[in-house]
């Protein structure tokens, strides 16, 4: 049974850890005043979160909730999360804590913004083994400020009905590296090799399972250097090559976001 409470609860694909939203606004005016705007509005939501800009991997006790900026850099799409300007993520332990949180985000905004939310949830990873820890989590770099890595990039993903209709194993197959008729087969893991030291990732579940209509299974979340950014995009051609990434032929991607952590909006 899903977790809907606002506690962490299991599920079909697990336990939530803790909630995350994603909150994607765009304002209707580019000018000076919707930006105040915000930015009056994003000090608000603020309020009582840890601000995660200058958040750093091994603390002892990491913060209970938390709040990080983004801004968009470069181009943006002409609709949806993919053209918002400013992103706010908050977290906490409590999922109703961040729905009081997207219901003041839109009550100050009003009708100056569209506001676009995605809700997530952190698990243990559901792909793994012994070995596959060793290769791609151990050696995965801890989180440090914004200041030092500031890209964000943020895309939404949901697997077709045709994966989740596989046997678990069949699944779990699709991450390690294997041989066909056709050659070496490097599968979700290798394709993403190249990133496995230098970039930091994380993924959050839909809270309440997956496959629900008009719902995003993951967010796929990066942090990385601008010198990694070629690395990145490396990473995601060698994933979408079925070839050498047959799960890819599961996925649907929705708007990628990108842009630069900030201390504030």
């Amino acid at each position: 049974m899903a977790a809907t409470n606002g506690q962490s609860g299991p599920n079909h694909l697990g336990v939530n850890l803790s909630f995350t939203k994603f909150l994607f606004v765009t304002p209707r005016q580019d000018d000076d005043g919707a930006h105040a705007k915000m930015r009056q509005a994003g000090a608000c939501i603020a309020r009582g979160f840890f601000n995660d800009f200058d958040a750093e991997s091994g603390h002892d006790a990491p913060p209970h909730e938390t709040i990080q900026f983004m801004l968009a850099g470069g181009f943006r799409s002409s609709a949806g999360l993919g053209a918002a300007r400013y992103v706010a993520q908050v977290c906490s332990k409590y999922r109703p804590r961040l729905d009081e949180i997207e219901a003041e985000l839109r009550r100050r905004v009003g009708d100056c913004a569209e506001v676009v939310a995605l809700d997530g949830a952190h698990r243990v990873p559901q792909y793994t083994s012994a070995e596959m820890y060793a290769y791609a989590y151990k050696p995965s770099p801890p989180r440090t400020t914004g200041r030092l890595v500031r890209n964000a990039i943020i895309i939404p993903v949901r697997k077709k009905p045709e994966w989740w209709a596989l046997d678990p194993l069949d699944r779990h197959a699709y991450f390690y590296p294997s041989r066909n008729s056709h050659g070496d087969i490097r599968g979700h893991a290798r394709s993403a090799e190249a990133g496995i030291s230098t970039i930091y990732r994380k993924i959050y579940y839909h809270p309440d399972g997956h496959g629900l209509a008009g719902q995003y299974d993951f967010i796929s979340y990066f942090e990385c250097a601008d010198e990694h950014l070629t690395t990145f995009d490396e990473i995601c051609r060698n994933l979408r090559n079925v070839d050498l990434n047959p799960e890819w032929k599961y996925v649907e991607e929705g708007p990628e976001w990108r842009g630069h952590r900030e201390l504030r909006w």
